[in-house]
């Protein structure tokens, strides 16, 4: 979701030290978790054509550190990832546009797709077990191009594919035939303005979510998957800010799993002195749909079935809900350091259908019944209610971001417990 006049968004933020324009996944997550109401880098991956705000630009991190570990003892970071945008300027000195822009991310995991990835599958003979893998490729790529005017477009096409082996634990891969996952993405995204004050996006995506143990090409017989997002920011001149609207939608099918969810809501942000504030409300329905799936809600694992699947017993989970989102970042003692801190709370009313076939088994639902759901309260991962932050700017070129690790005041550092960091991304602009 996301542009405007952004560039002159983002130099206006960059005054106040803030330096919004420029984000990360680590300013995300310590800043209510949600990118819809704001307009920052994270916003070109639901809108490809937002990476047209960013020309020569990189982007980097470690990824999140958020896994249990145990007292004394370390682990690297999960998922670290890297890439750019660099573009290309066929105006003149007085107007860059028109401008055409080329972008590339290794190692980011789609986790809207990912979560429809089982961790075992039992082959179509009932019998072999195969791990899903973990894909490897996970490759973002961008193409956008803008118009004399501003108004932009983008393609975005995301690969993260596994066939035929998997990770040892020493970091070796070796051969597995039954080996195979696979998650492939095309979007394409418009970005226009529509006077001075009000910009409009659009983003439509064709998903395949696919996996073993049988090899499977993209136009095999089977199931597609779509999204389509869209928000639009008018300008609040009063308040110094922005209004603005979003609805999302998605209609998920892979093997035994069928995910309808609809979102609509209403943000606004705002320019402070020295920071920057944001909130938004949701509306969420969500309708999940699926058979022969089984779940460990201990270790959550899951488990996918193909062997009974010309006689599916679905079970149905229905969700209806809101959220409310906010985040908050402002310079402290230097222009040069940033503080944030938001959160995230959502409440669901949940309402379980479980097949007669399926009774006694652990599916989307272990029972029929309704009961109230909300995010976690504190496990350690970026669902949690709440954040916490800080930003280096260094000359608005090199930009670091940090989310802090919510136990960091909870235990006992001799002991060489946790992690201080859950996050570390940077940013360099050229």
């Amino acid at each position: 979701m996301k542009l405007r006049s952004a560039i002159a968004v983002g130099a206006a933020f960059g005054i106040l030290g803030v330096g919004s324009a420029f984000a990360t996944f680590a300013r995300i997550e310590s800043m209510g978790k949600n990118t819809t109401y704001i307009m920052d880098d994270v916003s070109i991956f639901d809108n490809p054509a937002n990476i047209n705000l960013y020309p020569n630009y990189l982007i980097g991190g470690f990824g999140p550190y958020t896994q249990d570990i145990a007292t004394g003892t370390n682990q690297d970071p999960m998922h670290p990832n890297f890439g750019g945008i660099f573009s290309l300027s066929l105006g003149d000195e007085n107007n860059p546009d028109p401008r055409l822009s080329i972008g590339g991310l290794f190692g980011r995991i789609n986790e809207d797709l990912a979560r429809y990835l089982p961790t075992r599958v039992i082959g179509e003979n009932g019998r072999d077990v195969s791990n899903v893998p973990e894909t490897v490729t996970n490759f973002d790529g961008f193409l956008g191009f803008t118009l004399s005017n501003g108004d932009a477009m983008g393609l975005h096409i995301y690969i993260a594919h596994q066939d035929g082996g998997y990770e040892t634990p020493s970091g070796i891969y070796q051969v597995d035939e039954g080996a195979y996952a696979s998650i492939v993405q095309a979007d394409a995204g418009l970005n226009m303005q529509f006077g001075a004050n009000i910009d409009f996006e659009f983003m439509f995506a064709l998903a395949r979510i696919q996996f073993g143990p049988d090899h499977k090409n993209f136009f095999d017989d089977g199931d597609f998957s779509f999204l389509a997002k869209s928000r639009a920011f008018f300008t609040l001149e009063a308040i110094d800010g922005e209004l603005v609207p979003a609805v999302s939608a998605k209609f998920i099918e892979a093997p035994g799993i069928d995910n309808k969810r609809a979102q609509v809501g209403l943000g606004i942000n705002v320019a402070l002195d020295r920071g920057f504030f944001w909130m938004g409300v949701d509306f969420i329905w969500d309708k999940l749909e699926a058979h022969d799936w089984s779940f460990n809600y201990t270790t959550g694992e899951s488990v996918y079935n193909s062997y009974d699947n010309d006689d599916p017993a679905w079970d149905e989970r229905r969700d209806i809900g809101g959220m409310i989102s906010f985040g908050i970042e402002r310079n402290i003692w230097w222009d040069w350091f940033v503080i944030r801190v938001g959160g995230q709370k959502s409440i669901l009313y949940t309402d379980c259908d479980q097949n007669d076939k399926n009774k006694g088994k652990s599916g989307i639902c272990v029972d029929d019944g309704n009961f109230f759901s909300t995010n976690p309260l504190a496990n350690g991962t970026a669902d949690d209610h709440v954040g916490f932050g800080f930003g280096i700017n260094i000359e608005e070129k090199l930009k670091i971001d940090v989310t802090v690790a919510e136990d960091l005041l909870f235990r006992n550092p001799f002991q060489g417990e946790g992690r201080f960091f859950s996050r570390l991304d940077a940013t360099y602009s050229f």
